[in-house]
């Protein structure tokens, strides 16, 4: 968590657009940091090797508590050894496209995230939104705009 003394943050500005009857209360932390993403927005969870007892759920969005509540079910069934809906539903052992390669992933991803931010902002701020905005947030993954 980072406090919001240099003035309100992406986060902030947002949720005061949601909520616009909470504006005046004082918020005095939020957070925003790395995620971790598939190209479909969906986690996938498997075992690390074949004859391994270590399990993983990647590709968090970012999206909230409830994913997590989820996930936490499909881990806690693949660790016990059930075989049960969590254990068997489709995100286990799902596949996903891959991103480029680098370089090209680390200047897309950073290329794509900086025409989010500014498409945001003019919407938030009800501006004509830059076309060429528009155009590049079309390439992020799915769900990780918020229209």
């Amino acid at each position: 968590m980072h406090r919001t003394a240099a003035g309100p943050s992406v986060v902030v500005r947002d949720f005061h657009r949601y909520y616009p009857m909470l504006r005046t209360v004082k918020i005095t932390h939020d957070w925003a940091g790395p995620i971790d993403r598939t190209s479909n927005s969906l986690p996938i969870f498997g075992r690390l090797y074949e004859d391994s007892k270590i399990y993983y759920g990647v590709g968090w969005s970012g999206n909230g508590v409830a994913p997590s509540v989820v996930g936490g079910k499909i881990l806690a069934s693949l660790a016990l050894g059930q075989h049960d809906e969590w254990s068997e539903c489709g995100l286990v052992a799902a596949a996903s496209r891959s991103f480029p390669p680098e370089p090209i992933r680390f200047v897309g991803a950073h290329v794509v995230r900086e025409a989010l931010i500014r498409k945001e902002a003019a919407e938030a701020l009800e501006k004509p939104v830059p076309r060429l905005a528009v155009a590049l947030s079309k390439l992020a993954p799915t769900g990780l705009e918020d229209k």
